[in-house]
């Protein structure tokens, strides 16, 4: 077991242990404390009530002889019982292994004897007619006594007093038996607190050590592995934060190694796109430097291959520059009330000449009325620039290029169809990334940069719109975008 889990089992322990000891301590102490005021009490008051008693018989019965019937009752209460005068003279005696009568011999005085446990005070006490009592250790009985003063009447005047005197070793012993009781239920608390302690520092530190390990493995950079939660207490809110915590570096590392797998993929893109052009300019320059061209058709010939890639060149860096100001969020994003059908059709004016070039059908399919949109002019129209040039490239001559549009609750939908190739459809999510072409051999067949799709995808989404594909091989592709109507 791991240090972390050794150190919870051992404080679980010593706090369950010192906490059962502390409470069985101090109840021990108030269950003595207030045992031995009870049965003090109790046997007080049966001393005082036998006392009582016998005073009245006494009183009652002035020559009937006691001396059997206190030798009965002392042996009944494992007591001493006397009987004394107004001076404190014993006239009988009977019980815990004293007998006197008063008939004969020393007489003894209990206030004045050595030993005995009453005063002058309590006589004095006595004969006011007030009971008292005395409790502690005594020399005349050489043991603890607990011990009472009754007064005698006959008729209102007190003539003597009934003492009762009984050992408080009995009372002690059964103290002593619930002390060992008591120690005894704290043996076996103790023993019941450490199996509970280990019992449940072991279910509060195996899921500690589970999200230490899921910790160090999150160090380690292994993100996938997840807190089985058993609980909804605050070690399962823990476990749940740590899930929490691990899903999200994991989604923030995934995030970043696409990032960097896109720059990686940028910047071989971009060189790529940048190396063929220079490259075809470096060949013509080169041939013209050396004199390979002997006549004005072909100098001229080098010289517009070199000016078409200059424009591609620029062309590429125009977009590159666009896309980089549109995720870095500086584009032009003032929005007018704007006229989608209007815009369309100035940008399938200027795509006119370029189709019939080509021997491309350009239709226009847009309603002349549409409801108006908040939009930027010039990112709309570029949008309708970068599609429509995708379309035109992509379809062979005879082929159509249509631009529609519909209106739907809250949104216009723009589509534009082609008759190209057509794009597979796992490759179609893939279309809106920089730089793709679907021709992986990235031939010189293809004017395009691969970046305009991605531009209308930033200028659609900053527009609060979408964009979609649908494309069949060999039968063309249908490229949509939807933009929010003007309310």
């Amino acid at each position: 077991m791991s240090i972390i889990s050794r150190s919870i089992v051992v404080k679980f322990w010593l706090t369950m242990v010192l906490i059962v000891m502390i409470i069985l301590f101090f109840s021990g102490l108030v269950q003595t404390r207030e045992l031995k005021k009870l049965y003090y009490n109790q046997q007080m008051e049966q001393l005082i009530k036998e006392g009582e008693h016998i005073s009245i018989n006494f009183a009652g019965n002035r020559l009937y002889p006691l001396t059997g019937i206190l030798k009965t009752m002392a042996d009944m209460l494992s007591a001493n019982i006397m009987i004394v005068d107004s001076e404190g003279y014993i006239k009988e005696c009977q019980g815990m292994g004293i007998n006197m009568s008063g008939g004969g011999g020393e007489r003894i005085n209990v206030a004045g004897h050595h030993g005995m446990p009453w005063k002058e005070q309590d006589l004095e006490s006595v004969k006011q007619g007030r009971t008292i009592t005395y409790r502690g250790p005594n020399s005349f009985f050489d043991k603890d006594i607990i011990s009472v003063a009754v007064p005698v009447y006959e008729g209102q005047q007190v003539t003597g007093a009934v003492m009762l005197s009984a050992p408080l070793a009995p009372i002690e012993g059964r103290i002593l038996d619930l002390q060992k009781i008591t120690l005894y239920t704290g043996i076996a608390g103790i023993i019941l607190a450490t199996i509970l302690s280990l019992f449940f520092s072991r279910t509060l530190s195996r899921p500690l050590l589970n999200m230490n390990m899921i910790a160090r493995a999150m160090a380690g950079g292994d993100y996938s592995r997840q807190v089985e939660v058993k609980s909804k207490d605050e070690i399962g809110i823990l476990a749940e934060s740590l899930n929490s915590l691990s899903l999200r570096l994991q989604d923030k590392v995934a995030a970043l190694e696409r990032l960097d797998q896109t720059r990686r993929e940028f910047v071989a893109n971009v060189s790529h796109e940048l190396r063929t052009p220079l490259s075809i300019m470096l060949g013509y320059t080169e041939a013209l430097i050396d004199g390979l061209a002997h006549s004005d058709t072909d100098r001229q010939k080098y010289l517009n291959n070199i000016h078409e890639e200059i424009l591609r060149l620029r062309r590429l860096v125009t977009e590159l520059l666009d896309l980089s100001r549109m995720e870095a969020g500086q584009v032009n994003a003032e929005m007018h009330e704007t006229d989608v059908a209007a815009v369309a059709g100035r940008v399938f004016d200027k795509f006119q000449a370029v189709a019939a070039k080509k021997g491309v059908e350009l239709r226009n399919s847009l309603p002349s009325v549409l409801h108006p949109v908040l939009a930027n002019p010039d990112r709309l129209e570029q949008v309708f620039i970068n599609l429509l040039d995708n379309a035109i490239r992509v379809t062979p001559a005879g082929g159509v290029v249509e631009m529609t549009a519909y209106e739907l609750k809250n949104e216009l939908r723009v589509s534009i169809s082609d008759e190209g190739h057509g794009i597979p459809p796992e490759e179609q999510p893939l279309v809106w990334e920089r730089f793709y072409k679907v021709d992986k051999s990235r031939t010189r067949t293809g004017e395009g940069t691969g970046l305009g799709l991605a531009i209308v995808k930033k200028i659609v989404e900053a527009h609060g719109g979408s964009v979609e594909i649908a494309s069949m091989p060999e039968k063309g592709s249908t490229f949509s975008f939807t933009i929010p109507k003007k309310l």
